[in-house]
């Protein structure tokens, strides 16, 4: 089991890293409102994979592989999710110049930017297909359904950890300085990036 344990922790550490809709979100999210929305978005994508583990776990994951009109139902549902929040960047403009201690953040409630890592995450079929082959291709049937249980918190609580430190980095002073003069090319760069992976 250490070893399905690895290969499961490995897989999903290069799928976190590279760069989609969830890295995206805590992007924008971290230089528009500062670390603490940041965080609050990586805490919503976390527990996004506990959605994930849970329909994989209940058997849920074989009714989704099975029946195209439902996957093709929340394709549909994230991929507009995503329009919408790249339309929200889309509406960005400059900004004059400002020292850093003048740098102001835009508004976003912790409950919002929970939500929207949330929504993100639960409504990318990317992640869907990801977790569907990744439990189905690694994890043996005869595993015990508390240590996959074990292995569903593991894979939440690092995708929480890598987003926030995603946050924690973007978040610095001399960043922020940057992007409060830049920061609407950032936000059209990210909702093209939004755009993209929706379609």
């Amino acid at each position: 089991m250490l070893n399905e344990f690895l290969l499961l922790a490995t897989a999903h550490l290069f799928a976190v890293a590279s760069p989609g809709a969830d890295f995206a979100v805590v992007l924008k999210n971290t230089l528009r409102s500062g670390q603490r929305v940041g965080t609050y978005t990586a805490l919503g994508i976390g527990l996004g994979i506990f959605v994930h583990v849970g329909y994989t776990l209940l058997g849920v994951a074989i009714v989704l592989s099975q029946s195209p009109i439902l996957f093709d139902l929340v394709k549909y549902l994230g991929a507009g999710y995503l329009l919408w929040l790249a339309f929200q960047s889309f509406r960005s403009r400059p900004k004059a110049a400002s020292t850093e201690s003048e740098i102001e953040h835009i508004q976003l409630s912790k409950f919002k930017a929970l939500k929207q890592g949330f929504l993100v995450n639960v409504l990318n079929p990317k992640v869907t297909v990801f977790f569907i082959a990744l439990f189905t291709s690694i994890v043996s049937q005869k595993t015990p359904i508390w240590i996959q249980s074990f292995y569903g918190i593991w894979l939440a609580v690092y995708t929480f950890l890598w987003f926030s430190l995603v946050a924690w980095w973007f978040s610095r002073s001399t960043i922020l300085a940057w992007y409060q003069r830049h920061g609407y090319i950032i936000d059209w760069l990210m909702g093209g990036v939004l755009v993209v992976i929706a379609v």
